[in-house]
């Protein structure tokens, strides 16, 4: 097969909507009126946190995680397509599995930077969400914008799916990526700021903790399984002949820079200590 495949395991709007996200005014809960001051912020992010822990430690948290497992898959895969574009490749089609396993289609393009950037992109997301939370308006933009780019590339690159062999895993993800896109810009033009704040953070939260997670696995299976099981370390390993634990190690360090980075960057930087 020609090109690259990634392998990883792991309401109509109202012409009024985008004055409720881009405009200060106008919104049915006059939220921006009343800026929320850091102290209630951070205990959103406190609740945000809270929620995150009780979602992965209570019985069946996998029912409650699911979700959260299809979206950040979404956003796996989107990052090798996006990745192999932008470094002149081809991204052809991605899909994602029942399981929570997904793959993206790509050729050409760098390969040192397509492989590794699936699991970084999920931590680049977080990232950008913690960027984003400090500010009431800078939430619900991109809750918007994540809603409008999850449909967009849902519509562009799932759509393929339909018309091959994957034809019903085609369907799991068009459905998925259109529900998530929805709901995105649903809460982008109706939810309270302090819900959004709540919710983009919890979303960050679940986007740290899936990108040590699937990476913990990695390392886990490159040290003590005995088969070799296709995933982005054991690509970027055939790829460099370094071994995948040493990638996986990597990816979680760098993954660790950047969420620690967005932390810092928008609540230690100014503090004095």
């Amino acid at each position: 097969m020609c090109g690259i495949i990634i392998y990883t395991k792991i309401v109509p709007i109202k012409n009024h909507w985008t004055k409720y996200m881009f405009n200060q005014s106008g919104h049915p809960y006059s939220s921006f009126k009343k800026k929320l001051n850091t102290s209630q912020i951070l205990s959103l992010i406190a609740l945000a946190g809270l929620a995150a822990f009780i979602l992965n430690v209570m019985p069946f948290s996998f029912v409650f995680n699911y979700p959260f497992r299809l979206l950040l898959t979404i956003v796996h895969e989107l990052g090798h397509g996006i990745a192999a574009i932008l470094t002149g490749g081809y991204f052809q089609n991605f899909v994602i599995f029942a399981d929570g396993s997904g793959l993206a289609y790509t050729a050409g393009g760098w390969r040192f930077v397509v492989i590794p950037t699936g699991y970084l992109s999920v931590a680049i997301f977080g990232a950008c969400l913690i960027l984003a939370g400090r500010s009431q308006l800078a939430s619900r933009r991109a809750m918007g914008l994540i809603g409008l780019a999850m449909i967009g590339f849902t519509l562009r690159y799932a759509t393929p799916t339909l018309f091959s062999r994957q034809f019903f895993h085609g369907i799991l993800t068009i459905v998925s990526g259109l529900a998530f896109g929805g709901m995105f810009l649903w809460l982008a033009a109706n939810v309270s700021d302090k819900m959004t704040i709540f919710l983009l953070h919890l979303i960050a939260i679940e986007a740290g903790l899936t990108a040590f997670s699937d990476l913990g696995t990695v390392i886990r299976i490159s040290t003590f399984s005995g088969n070799v099981v296709l995933n982005d370390a054991t690509s970027m390993a055939q790829l460099t002949g370094i071994p995948a634990i040493f990638w996986a190690v990597v990816w979680i360090i760098i993954a660790c820079g950047l969420l620690g980075g967005a932390i810092w960057q928008t609540w230690l930087r100014d503090v004095e200590l």
